[in-house]
């Protein structure tokens, strides 16, 4: 299973068209989109809108990631150290990437090295993230719930996922 390192201590689950989109229609040029996340009202907003979804708090290392979809789990309860509810994603193009957070100071850094890419289906989905360790690995599992129209976000942005 591939690993990510958390650069700067989180990772960011995004759809990539969507966020260029954004990023297009809002004049925000330039490769460090990072300042956009934490110094003015576009961090919320595509957070919000289901576009990019930040995992903050987190300890330096190397983490995998699982995506789950509906009922199924990768985490059984007694391995979830951490779970965040009310987040909200649209898929695009049948994909969605997690990437470190660092990279969005620059991304132009983005590749298939640094990333981990899975295919979902298009459309909205309610999101449940579960960290914890799985057979000496940490974990995080992305529990997508397919929506037939845009859910209502409820995430807790100020969550910290840190877990020993």
């Amino acid at each position: 299973m591939k690993k990510i390192f958390s650069e700067l201590k989180g990772f960011v689950v995004f759809s990539p068209q969507l966020l260029a989109k954004y990023l297009e229609e809002n004049h925000l040029e330039g490769n460090n989109i990072l300042k956009y996340f934490v110094e003015n009202e576009h961090g919320d907003e595509i957070t919000k809108s289901g576009i990019a979804i930040p995992i903050i708090g987190v300890e330096e290392d190397d983490y995998a990631f699982r995506i789950s979809v509906n009922e199924e789990k990768i985490l059984n309860d007694n391995e979830v150290e951490v779970e965040s509810k009310g987040w909200i994603f649209q898929s695009a193009n049948n994909e969605v990437k997690i990437v470190g957070i660092g990279y969005l100071k620059d991304i132009a850094s983005i590749n298939d090295e640094n990333t981990i890419t899975f295919s979902l289906e298009n459309g909205w989905y309610s999101l449940k993230i579960r960290g914890g360790n799985k057979n000496g690995e940490r974990l995080f599992e992305l529990n997508m719930q397919k929506q037939d129209m845009h859910p209502v976000f409820s995430g807790d942005v100020t969550t910290e996922y840190y877990y020993g």
